[in-house]
């Protein structure tokens, strides 16, 4: 939390009113600014969500929106994440709009000269910025050049080094000298420089690092599985086996829990054999009964029409 007075000090300095318009959002610059970050321009206006203050530092651009009852609304957009600036300036007052990524951001002010400086500097920071990643990449880019001609080097006097004691040997060979004698001293190993050992042993670590990820992701697949028998099923045959049955046994054991009674009586029904006698036997009262009194003028079944009943 920066201290009231220095932010006062602050807009004193760059010649901003602060008993005018923007009362409560100078208020709360003290609860959003860092310790170390300085306001270059600050600007009163309007932008989609009503009247807000402006204020341009040195590492961002924020806007500030503080309405009563305690609502607030602040919007920060680091200048190395705005990609697009435009800037309209008419008659009375002047509107600019910024783009960072998803983000747009669309404020108007009557103060033209304010809005002007204060995108200025934005400007000035982006380009700032911009440069500042350009030399970050020509300096990694001078840096690994460096290490590859150390590199080659490095790989030339191995070389050269190879070449002499292959020329020791062969003179040793040809002067018959025993195996027991001593050889004539040679150079001292070669030695690659700091900078480019350092980058080597770092290259190991991470070839290192991957080669052990990859091996942890394909441990189950790198495994070596006994193979089945002739006889004996292989592991996960039985595993699997196993599991089937354990399904099929709580399967079984569920159904005959919930549908004890009405499974029983509805295996009884489906098996129930038909016998055609009975059928007929329970056909025959309605045919007497017609035979003696005639048949009804609408069947039951069939919902037809028939013809007069007639006595016998």
């Amino acid at each position: 939390m920066v201290d009231a007075k220095s932010v006062a000090k602050q807009l004193k300095r760059i010649g901003f009113n602060t008993h005018g318009w923007g009362r409560t959002e100078v208020n709360e610059l003290q609860h959003i600014l860092l310790e170390d970050e300085e306001i270059y321009e600050a600007v009163n206006g309007i932008y989609e969500g009503g009247f807000a203050l402006m204020v341009a530092t040195d590492i961002r651009l924020l806007l500030i929106d503080k309405k009563p009852l305690n609502y607030l609304s602040i919007e920060d957009m680091r200048y190395e994440l705005i990609s697009e600036i435009d800037y309209n300036h008419r008659l009375i007052g002047a509107y600019i709009s910024l783009s960072s990524g998803l983000k747009d951001l669309k404020f108007s002010s009557l103060n033209q000269h304010r809005l002007r400086k204060l995108i200025s500097h934005v400007q000035h920071c982006m380009a700032a910025g911009k440069k500042k990643e350009s030399n970050n990449q020509e300096d990694q880019n001078q840096h690994l050049e460096q290490i590859n001609q150390q590199l080659q080097s490095y790989l030339a006097a191995q070389y050269k080094q190879q070449q002499k004691l292959q020329e020791q040997l062969q003179n040793a060979l040809l002067n018959k000298v025993p195996v027991t004698a001593e050889l004539p001293q040679t150079a001292a190993p070669v030695r690659p420089e700091p900078q480019l050992s350092d980058y080597l042993f770092a290259q190991s670590l991470l070839e290192q690092h991957k080669a052990e990820g990859k091996a942890v992701d394909d441990w189950p697949s790198t495994e070596a599985e006994p193979e089945p028998g002739p006889t004996t099923p292989a592991p996960a045959q039985e595993q699997a086996v196993a599991t089937t049955s354990q399904l099929d046994d709580l399967y079984s054991e569920g159904r005959k829990e919930i549908f004890a009674k009405a499974g029983a009586q509805t295996h009884k029904l489906f098996e129930a054999e038909i016998n055609p006698l009975k059928i007929a036997y329970s056909k025959l009262p309605m045919a007497l009964r017609n035979r003696r009194f005639g048949r009804p003028r609408f069947h039951a079944h069939s919902q037809e029409a028939v013809s007069a009943p007639t006595k016998a």
